[in-house]
């Protein structure tokens, strides 16, 4: 018997949210001058995981903390400063 996968459904009200902060992420990615892939190896992310996360800024699909988390690294932003003007 194959397993039974739940997906977890994001109220629209968060994938607003999601969709904001991605989008402020990859527009820091862009101002400091990396491509998506060279931003994936500066910050030790997966390329594959790393594309997911862009593409959230459109489709307002979830990501994991941790992502998010290695993203700030790379920027060199602590998780405050990034959520100050968002």
């Amino acid at each position: 018997m194959a397993k039974e996968i739940k997906k977890h459904e994001v109220p629209e009200i968060d994938k607003d949210t999601i969709k904001k902060i991605v989008a402020k992420a990859k527009d820091m990615r862009k101002e400091k001058g990396y491509s998506y892939e060279g931003f994936a190896l500066h910050a030790s992310i997966n390329r594959n995981t790393y594309f997911k996360f862009e593409k959230s800024a459109t489709t307002g699909e979830n990501f994991t903390i941790n992502t998010l988390l290695k993203v700030l690294r790379g920027l060199e932003l602590s998780l405050g400063s990034f959520f100050e003007d968002l």
